[in-house]
């Protein structure tokens, strides 16, 4: 069998992540795209099921969201 370069493992495995759910683990930050722009910011991840993301916002209270609408901050 050929032996693979870094570089196309490397490639594989971004282009892999392009169709993967996005995994939070409960505590990280995360703020909510909608529309391209930031609508809620500061949520904290509760908890990650097949469901959805559930994350307790600062001033809404806790809700389910999907996981491509959230990004980790820093």
């Amino acid at each position: 069998m050929a032996r693979v370069e870094p570089e196309t493992e490397l490639m594989i495995a971004l282009l892999k992540s392009y169709f993967q759910t996005p995994q939070f683990e409960a505590g990280t930050r995360v703020n909510r795209l909608h529309k391209g722009s930031l609508d809620r910011v500061d949520g904290r991840v509760v908890a990650q099921t097949e469901a959805g993301v559930l994350v307790e916002w600062p001033r809404n209270g806790c809700g389910w969201e999907q996981p491509g609408a959230l990004c980790q901050q820093g």
